[in-house]
């Protein structure tokens, strides 16, 4: 919401009212807050220096790490909303391709990992058993790296390729089911 707020403010303004450091440096601050370790922050100074900022503030069995992400993620979305540089990548054609597909890549990809990915890189051992010197079968053996090299960015191609057509078809008719009801 203070985000919004900002933007119905300033607008496309806002990359000119801080120096150009500035909104640079909070996207550090603001990554560097949300790498605070799910666990054992004690084991490192800094980490346990932040526990120790937040552990007096926060409810007694509170998860630290949930808040410092949020601040974190605060001040990296502030860093970039100032920023004319950081703008300019994330409204890209590829960014934006990016964004779009990202809840079908997000719904498809453990299902194609379990059955595409492990066909790729898996089939020679299947359609070639070994047995070992009892006679009962091995598991199956990962292909050689060329095919793992291959299999990887085929992968790729194909997960991104099915969330874009999933943006043409399916969720266009979701929102006309959704609409009906």
């Amino acid at each position: 919401m203070f985000v919004a707020e900002l933007h119905a403010d300033f607008g496309a303004e806002a990359t000119n009212y801080l120096p150009v450091p500035v909104p640079s440096l909070m996207m550090i601050v603001g990554l560097f807050l949300c790498g605070y370790p799910q666990d054992a922050p004690e084991l490192a100074g800094w980490s346990r220096a932040m526990s120790n900022i937040l552990l007096p503030i926060t409810p007694r069995e509170a998860d630290i790490r949930r808040y410092w992400d949020s601040i974190g993620a605060c001040i990296l979305l502030l860093g970039i909303f100032f920023s004319k540089n950081a703008r300019r990548v994330l409204t890209s054609p590829t960014f934006n391709f990016l964004g779009r597909v990202s809840f079908p890549v997000y719904l498809l990809h453990n299902q194609l990992i379990k059955t595409l990915m492990t066909w790729m890189i898996y089939l020679p051992s299947a359609m070639h058993p070994t047995y070992d010197d009892k006679g009962q079968r091995k598991d199956l053996e990962r292909g050689p790296p060329l095919q793992f090299a291959v299999a990887i960015p085929v992968f790729y191609y194909i997960l991104y390729r099915l969330a874009h057509l999933w943006v043409l078809y399916i969720d266009p008719l979701c929102a006309r089911l959704t609409n009906w009801a």
